[in-house]
């Protein structure tokens, strides 16, 4: 294991792009990089670092969703009070609505071709939520219902068995919605606090996985479940004392202990490895965990003085997100390579222009 300064970790970055504000929102998927900030600014750019569009929200942009479709608007994302559907295209508003409270989830029901969208209201004298609501649109924009719940939704969704809301207090269930049934399911009496697709984490420590019409309860740790990520038929769980947890088959394969709660955890491939990329996120900035999926061996540990407030992957592409607006892309084999160097061969020459080589690489790539 080693201990780099961030900067150090920058240097090895594929690309580095910049928004004006904290990122509050991520997206790649095999063609588009997609970036939000906390003013509501989102920018499009293909893989090649070309800019294909920016946008203005007016509000934090935090959750987006994609889908392939032959309609406009192909992209979904809640931005403060509202919903849009967007053309990833051109970055055009193809239709927009306003939610009660602030908007919190958006997810694609591709079965019943719908858009799935959750808000809250927060209570500022009692410092919690009131309620919740979710609301159900047609691609082209029309609400097709909505509903009240008593309860705030901690994770949204959809698959072809359902809509599935994870729900805190004071029901603490998980709701299924299929067309027009509503099904509270049978899960631990414990507050949803936060999932991964098909999987939800309780405040109880708990998980519950819901799969062919079945729901499997899980114990995992004696604290709440902070985030969950999975990877094949590897499970990655943290908790809020900084346990990292990788279930396979049920059964825990290995466990790490971080210095703090660990808020995001990914995972990102090359070709004959696998990494996961795990931190904390406060205040006063993050600290970062690089971990070798197959057996949870530390490789390298940093500090980034900017809080990392978001990430998101694909493949072999890591996209983290900073508090002050920057977004680094991390490539996996150039990860490696950069990893092997035997760093006490080089020179101070060497160095000045390696460092060198890789800015000029970066400004191509913005």
């Amino acid at each position: 294991m080693k201990k780099i300064e961030f900067q150090e970790l920058l240097e090895w970055a594929w690309a580095i792009r910049e928004l004006p504000s904290s990122i509050e929102g991520l997206l790649i998927d095999k063609d588009l990089i997609l970036a939000g900030d906390k003013e509501g600014n989102v920018v499009c750019w293909n893989h090649e670092g070309e800019k294909v569009w920016s946008q203005s929200f007016g509000n934090r942009v935090e959750n987006f969703r994609l889908h392939e479709t032959i309609y406009d608007a192909n992209l979904f994302l809640v931005a403060g009070l509202e919903i849009f559907g967007v053309n990833t295209k051109s970055g055009k508003i193809i239709w927009k609505h306003e939610l009660e409270g602030i908007s919190d989830w958006v997810e694609i029901d591709k079965i019943n071709e719908t858009v799935v969208a959750t808000s809250s209201v927060f209570d500022i004298e009692y410092s919690d939520f009131l309620e919740g609501s979710y609301w159900i649109f047609s691609f082209q924009g029309e609400l097709l219902k909505t509903q009240k719940m008593d309860e705030k939704t901690w994770h949204l969704h959809a698959d072809d068995e359902g809509i599935f809301l994870g729900l805190g207090r004071p029901s603490n269930k998980i709701v299924k919605i299929d067309k027009d049934k509503i099904d509270y399911l049978n899960t631990p009496d414990s507050p949803i606090c936060c999932g991964y697709k098909n999987i939800f984490g309780h405040a109880n420590g708990s998980i519950t996985l819901t799969k062919d019409n079945e729901i499997t309860t899980m114990n995992v740790s004696n604290s709440r479940i902070s985030t969950i990520h999975v990877k094949d038929n590897f499970i990655l769980i943290s908790d809020e004392v900084g346990e990292l947890y990788c279930l396979v088959d049920k059964i825990n394969k290995w466990k790490f202990k971080a210095d703090g709660e660990l808020a995001l955890v990914s995972c990102f491939t090359s070709k004959n490895f696998n990494f996961v990329f795990a931190c904390t996120r406060t205040d006063n900035g993050s600290q970062i965990y690089l971990l070798n999926l197959s057996n949870g061996e530390l490789i390298l540990e940093s500090f980034s003085k900017f809080s990392i407030r978001t990430i998101d992957n694909n493949e072999n592409m890591l996209l983290i997100g900073l508090s002050n607006g920057k977004i680094i892309t991390i490539e996996s084999d150039l990860l490696l390579r950069r990893i092997d160097e035997d760093d006490g061969k080089e020179n101070n020459i060497d160095n000045i222009n390696r460092k060198s080589m890789l800015e000029k690489l970066r400004n191509l790539r913005k």
